[in-house]
């Protein structure tokens, strides 16, 4: 009896016999489960830990018994029925939150198993389908409020090889488009939309915590956490509710969770070896259970040529994670990353060039053009670290808090136009203070050199209220935004000397920015009927930039100036669930984004308007013993949308100057589903519909692909083998949609269509457990990304700096990488 309470930890109790497990917090909701078959004195310490609900059971019992595996989202008493099949134990009774569980008689055990049957209880329909989609590129809830697709880690670790950027993880999802032209997971993304809109039009996440680039919330996808640092990823499509916390939430939001710490101490050794002479190593160490919390250590470092020509990189992580249980009720979270990477960037090809070098060309090899790799070195640096306290103040009221400070610097040379290998292009002029030309050397490569670097500090805030008749929400997300970014003109061939220009200084631009944002909200959950959830609240967005430019970039004066931009932003959500395994959901919500940093450098912007959207969708969810099947429709109405046309400054080349375009519609289908075939095999796709347009006109929005689709074949067996191939659908879409005439007024059109293309992943793998008595677990495995090998060109990359001719992005070939896992003890 003793020994069986003290390996309960914390969460057990002895009393007369009864051994009693809580967790932090009593949940009556569907939650998601991943408890494995083991013994029930294990399991249903699991159980109580992702439930939240206390179970009291007999020692002894549960001693001799062994539970069923659980996987999937259902409510808590379903999780527990089918975690007992076939142990000879039943819920006896509820008391005051707590499930008592005592050994079942045989003819009460039997007549509930007829009722399993002839009811088809969700908790067998949902444990059956929640085996296959733990390998499926997405799991859609059925409590959600709207379009929402989870990334288990099952699927991360089968199918995304360990140094892989957040890009490759997320590339299946329904209305998702990525692009990596340096390899898969390799280099930074050059495109990331959710359902047309572009990296800094939605939000994104890090346990929870907005973060995202100074400029325009844009993100470098090769500068943060690497795949085998996840634990999980989910992708709203959808504006979230009132609670939902940070800047263009009304894209959606791709929200990342870093790894669980094990309970049980070991270590893994993990590495790649593959395409382009990539090679790559890392280290997990985890404590286990101590006294002071369970810590995860993680390290990697990888090297490689990318698939571009002369287009390498080496990138090192280390991640830190510490959960400590300070009492019963209360978990304090220490959690830190560093990432940096080296590149050699490029800018893309024209198509001239692809036909001339291959359809891998990148940089050239020759000192004496602008394209030569030597002139273009990278170095991106980010870290992200937080302390999150989670407690339970009385029996009806919780915090959530959490500090954090993340910060980012992107530091690189560059010659004036990387795609360039006209020697016509060449020259280099210098002038003196007073602005008078000095000396013209017209063989040397023009360039520049460029330094931007910001760090946030902030504190999200959440409280939950649960009473009889309405559970309450009441939260903050405040944020200060430090932020530096300087640039001037160099000449590469005389070792990145400065090159005053007809300023009488070298600078294009010198700006200090500091922008602060605050997000209180309330939100309600209101039951008013058996299955229905209604979510009405209230976000207040408060904006403000201070904006100081010593040298603002394009008018090339000092510049001082400071914007407010705030929005109330209502939403009103509601899930209803028709039958126990199907659910209907709607939205209604208003979004908000203040406008970027680029506006300001073209000048003083006045009472320029921030983008405000007013977001509608609908949806549907049904899971069942083989199928889950889910349908959405969006229609989004988007006000004050500010564009970008490509103009040609003489000093940086080709570049962006911002204008509002009024607005756009976007509006889509989405369909989802996956199919149980049996023996371990399932079938997943899922299909979109995409429109983006601008409004009273028929120029769409670019780089919003008019569909998209993913499809696949997945298998795994209960004795480690795995496999999957999956492909991925692009429809057409456009690679501009404004430019400048002549007389410098902006004109919408489009132009540089995309042609669709499909590409295949094949993932495959063992894991072999339990070997000899040192080897908790080997896992070989294999990647293959771009199995058809195409090679097609995939986006628009801008025009070159002279001749203004048409740069493009084309798939990366097929690339195979091994990779091997060991886990000790």
């Amino acid at each position: 009896m003793r020994s069986f309470t003290l390996r309960l930890s914390s969460l057990s109790l002895c009393l007369s016999g009864v051994s009693f497990l809580s967790a932090s917090h009593a949940l009556a909701a569907p939650v998601p489960f991943a408890i494995p078959a083991g013994p029930l004195s294990q399991t249903v310490v699991t159980f109580s830990r992702q439930s939240g609900q206390q179970v009291a059971l007999d020692s002894a019992l549960a001693a001799k018994a062994t539970s069923a595996p659980v996987y999937g989202t259902m409510e808590p008493e379903a999780a527990i029925n089918h975690l007992l099949q076939g142990t000879g134990l039943n819920v006896a009774a509820h008391q005051k939150n707590m499930l008592i569980l005592q050994k079942a008689p045989v003819s009460k055990a039997a007549a509930h198993t007829s009722a399993l049957k002839k009811e088809k209880n969700t908790d067998e329909h949902i444990t059956v389908l929640g085996r296959a989609m733990r390998l499926s590129p997405a799991v859609v809830p059925l409590d959600i409020t709207e379009p929402t697709s989870r990334i288990q880690s099952n699927f991360i670790n089968n199918n995304i090889i360990p140094l892989a950027s957040v890009d490759d993880i997320i590339k299946f999802q329904p209305s998702i488009w990525t692009q990596n032209p340096n390899g898969p997971g390799m280099g930074k993304a050059e495109t990331m939309s959710l359902r047309g809109f572009q990296d800094g039009q939605y939000n994104m996440t890090y346990d929870g915590i907005p973060f995202g680039d100074a400029s325009d919330l844009h993100h470098t996808t090769s500068s943060l956490f690497i795949s085998h640092f996840l634990g999980e990823a989910q992708i709203d499509r959808g504006p979230g509710t009132a609670s939902t916390i940070g800047n263009a939430t009304f894209g959606g939001t791709v929200g990342f969770r870093s790894k669980t710490p094990p309970s049980k101490a070991g270590a893994q050794l993990y590495g790649t070896y593959g395409s382009f002479n990539t090679r790559a190593g890392g280290l997990e160490l985890d404590s286990g259970q101590t006294r002071f919390g369970k810590a995860v250590l993680d390290m990697q470092h990888e090297e490689t040529d990318g698939y571009l020509t002369n287009s390498y990189e080496k990138r090192s992580n280390i991640l830190f994670k510490d959960e400590i249980k300070l009492a019963e009720d209360t978990t304090l979270t220490v959690q830190t990353t560093y990432n940096k990477e080296w590149q050699y960037t490029t800018q893309g090809a024209t198509l001239a060039e692809y036909a001339t070098y291959g359809k891998n060309y990148g940089l050239c090899d020759d000192r004496a053009r602008q394209c030569y790799y030597g002139y273009n070195p990278s170095t991106y640096t980010s870290d992200f670290s937080y302390i999150a306290l989670k407690t339970r103040l009385n029996d009806w009221l919780t915090l959530q808090n959490s500090v954090y400070t993340t910060g980012f610097e992107h530091e690189y040379t560059e010659s004036t136009d990387a795609s360039q290998r006209s020697l016509s292009a060449n020259g280099v002029t210098f002038y003196s203070t007073a602005g008078k030309k000095v000396a013209t050397y017209a063989d040397d490569i023009p360039g520049k050199y460029a330094d931007a670097h910001f760090r946030n500090y902030g504190d999200t805030l959440n409280l939950t209220a649960k009473t009889h008749y309405v559970d309450v929400q009441l939260g903050m997300w405040a944020d200060v935004q430090k932020d530096r970014r300087i640039s001037y003109a160099v000449d590469l061939s005389k070792g990145s000397i400065p090159v005053p220009g007809k300023t009488g200084s070298p600078y294009s631009y010198n700006i200090s920015d500091t922008n602060t944002t605050l997000q209180p909200y309330l939100e309600l959950d209101v039951h008013p009927l058996p299955g229905m959830t209604i979510k009405p609240g209230v976000k207040w967005s408060y904006f403000h930039r201070d904006y100081d430019a010593a040298l603002n970039k394009s008018t090339k004066q000092p510049l001082n100036a400071t914007q407010t931009f705030t929005s109330w932003q209502p939403s009103i959500a509601i899930n209803q669930r028709i039958m126990k395994q199907w659910s209907a959901y709607g939205q209604i919500a208003r979004g908000f984004l203040a406008p970027p940093i680029s506006v300001f450098q073209v000048g003083d912007i006045g009472n320029v308007k921030p983008e405000t959207t007013m977001n509608y969708q609908v949806g549907t969810v049904y899971r069942d013993k083989k199928w889950m099947l889910a349908a959405d429709a969006y229609y989004i109405n988007f006000s004050n949308y500010i564009a970008a046309a490509q103009i040609n400054d003489p000093i940086q080349g080709v570049t962006s100057t911002y204008v509002n375009s009024s607005g756009a519609i976007y509006k889509g289908l989405e369909l989802e589903a996956q199919y149980v075939i049996g023996y371990g095999l399932s079938v997943y796709g899922n299909y979109s519909v995409n429109s983006a347009r601008y409004k009273h006109t028929q120029v769409h929005v670019a780089a919003s692909p008019n569909m998209l689709a993913s499809f696949g074949l997945l298998y795994e067996n209960d004795r480690g083998a795995y496999l999957s191939l999956i492909g991925k659908y692009v429809g057409k879409h456009w690679g501009l949609d404004s430019v400048t005439n002549g007389s410098g007024n902006t004109q919408f059109a489009n132009q540089y269509k995309i042609g669709s293309n499909v590409t295949a992943d094949l993932a495959m793998g063992w894991r072999i457990r339990n070997v000899g008595s040192v080897f908790r677990e080997i896992t070989p495995s294999l990647k293959i990304g771009n199995l058809f090998n195409n090679r097609s060109v995939s986006n628009f990359a801008g025009n070159q700096s002279v001749g203004d001719a048409p740069l493009y992005w084309r798939n990366p070939g097929r690339s195979v990488f091994f990779n091997l896992a060991v886990t000790i003890p």
